[in-house]
């Protein structure tokens, strides 16, 4: 009975794992080739927190504009400074 079980959760997974599409690698090389685009160096500015968030969404925080910037181009978001510092409540600040 055990053998059974342990065989089906077996089959399940491999089910999941090669019923998942592959990424097709044109795709892949797209959104990297976007991603490099747009985004920037943070290196070099200085640490100003700023709060920010879209309509509707919790506010995150961010080390600064550049850091939001280039969250808002990595995850294809349109986020924007609420304010500045960290978020009250925040969970932690994206610093990179």
């Amino acid at each position: 009975m055990r053998f059974l079980f342990l065989a089906f959760v077996v089959a399940c997974m491999l089910a999941a794992v090669l019923g998942t599409p592959a990424k097709d690698l044109k795709e892949v090389k797209k959104e990297a080739a976007r991603k490099k685009a747009c985004m920037h160096s943070c290196d070099a500015v200085q640490y100003a927190p700023v709060c920010a968030s879209k309509q509707g969404a919790k506010p995150m925080s961010f080390g600064s504009l550049c850091v939001m910037n280039n969250y808002n181009c990595e995850k294809g978001e349109t986020l924007g400074k609420i304010s500045d510092g960290e978020c009250p409540g925040g969970s932690g600040v994206r610093l990179s």
